[in-house]
């Protein structure tokens, strides 16, 4: 127990806060870390300290008096005080360390200087168990080195009381439902990723379960420090599978679920010769208004549903370890390029234009694919790419570029290329991704041959198209 400043009593005592806070929110965090309750709520879940936040409205010197500091705490109903010397927050004072004090001593002589700054960021059940450990109730929100407010342990409680997974840390399904029911009906457009372990029950049964539980741990950890709380919500969906809603376009969250991928295949465990592997599917993000008397649950069920299936043709799809398998070498051309080999690379920039050209080799016959477009359109070396490649896709096959994006993963610059591909009424995105070197022109190109390899292979013989 920390020690804390004691006052000058005024003859009678007044019950603080302190004396009930603490039971409650160590039962609440005793629920939340060994239970997982099967609830189903909808109400809005607090992700981050930003949301449970009570904004900066007033604040105290340390040369002002107790009874000023409780005139403002009662006055605005607030659980405690920042006290601010210049713009540093120095102290905290709440109920604990001024009603029981003479109202005529200094704010400094009674604040507590035991406290920590949150920040936007920081995790609503970290704070909430450092709480609980140090006997206190409010703690400061500073952001870029301001102060923006302040968070009590009752605003913490409606966040930490919900279910969460004991081994993973992260909430069970019903938080992924209801902060997605919210964001629909707020009339936002989410996209569900699924996420699944490749062979996890072969897995388990040959290393064990602890090292298995050990797997979904960094997945877990992956798919969390990958996502970003203001955006997304991510849920331990159940078994081997995980879940994440979020507000990114439908084409960002492809890249996102590919980025996890891709960090999960670089992962090696000690003693474990199984490399790993996750499918994932996603769906949604899609319309561009609000249904009128739309089923919010039903919408959100829905959309699991198809990012499940989206998952599970993933799992199925023959040659698919080909396009996952890492460490990557900086070229990608044994792997990436099967079929197709890449020979070289032009851009050529001229005024307000460019052209891109991309030479491949298949088998013995050399061909090229040319685009043209503005200088500052990523994707032309993508289109060159994909035209050339034209000859060797089924003739009903209809292949767009969707975007590029250039993202870091374990400190290597890499580029993902998103393409859509139709094919008898069925729509498919497909992704694929390279290490960018010193030809970032080329490495686009092998990204895009990666994107398009497993639907490639399965083809014996080039098409006429």
């Amino acid at each position: 127990m920390i020690e804390q400043t004691k006052g000058q009593t005024t003859g009678r005592h007044i019950p603080t806060a302190r004396e009930g806070f603490s039971e409650t929110l160590r039962s609440s965090l005793f629920q939340a870390n060994g239970t997982a309750s099967s609830s189903h709520g909808t109400g809005f879940m607090m992700k981050t300290i930003r949301q449970a936040m009570t904004p900066l409205k007033v604040w105290v010197n340390p040369t002002h008096t107790v009874a000023t500091a409780i005139i403002l705490l009662k006055g605005h109903q607030l659980p405690g005080l920042p006290v601010l010397q210049g713009d540093a927050v120095v102290g905290m004072v709440d109920d604990t360390c001024l009603l029981n004090a003479n109202p005529d001593r200094l704010v400094q002589e009674v604040m507590r200087t035991d406290f920590i700054s949150l920040t936007y960021g920081t995790p609503v059940r970290q704070a909430a168990q450092w709480m609980e450990q140090n006997q206190i109730g409010v703690l400061p929100v500073v952001e870029n080195g301001e102060l923006q407010g302040m968070v009590s342990v009752y605003s913490l409680l409606p966040e930490i009381g919900r279910s969460y997974d004991p081994m993973t840390g992260l909430p069970w399904s019903d938080v992924l439902r209801a902060w997605s029911v919210d964001r629909l009906k707020e009339g936002q457009e989410i996209t569900i990723l699924f996420f699944d372990l490749d062979n996890f029950g072969a897995f388990n049964k040959r290393h064990g379960h602890l090292v298995g539980d050990e797997v979904l741990q960094i997945l877990a950890q992956t798919i969390s420090q990958e996502t970003d709380p203001e955006m997304d919500v991510v849920c331990r969906w159940g078994g081997d599978e995980f879940a994440v809603a979020t507000l990114r376009r439908r084409d960002e969250a492809g890249l996102l679920a590919h980025q996890i991928s891709r960090l999960i295949a670089t992962t090696r465990l000690e003693g474990v010769d199984i490399p790993l592997s996750i499918s994932y599917g996603y769906y949604g993000g899609k319309r561009t208004r609000e249904r009128e008397q739309v089923h919010y649950e039903a919408t959100v069920d829905n959309l699991v549903n198809l990012a499940s299936q989206e998952c599970m043709k993933m799992k199925g799809t023959v040659n698919r370890g080909s396009q996952l398998t890492l460490p990557l070498p900086t070229s990608m051309e044994g792997a990436a390029e099967r079929r197709a080999q890449l020979q070289s690379v032009s851009y050529i920039r001229e005024s307000k234009r460019a052209r891109a050209q991309v030479y491949l080799r298949i088998q013995d016959n050399l061909i090229s694919g040319v685009a043209d477009g503005e200088p500052q359109d990523e994707t032309l070396i993508a289109q060159a790419t994909l035209q050339a490649l034209n000859r060797m896709l089924p003739k009903e096959a209809e292949v767009q570029i969707l975007g590029v994006a250039f993202n870091t993963m374990n400190e290597r610059s890499m580029v993902s290329v998103l393409a859509q591909w139709e094919l008898g009424g069925e729509q498919r995105e497909l992704i694929g991704s390279a290490i960018v070197g010193e030809d970032q022109h080329r490495a686009i190109a092998i990204a895009t041959l990666d994107a398009l390899n497993r639907h490639l292979s399965s083809q014996s013989h080039p098409s006429s198209k």
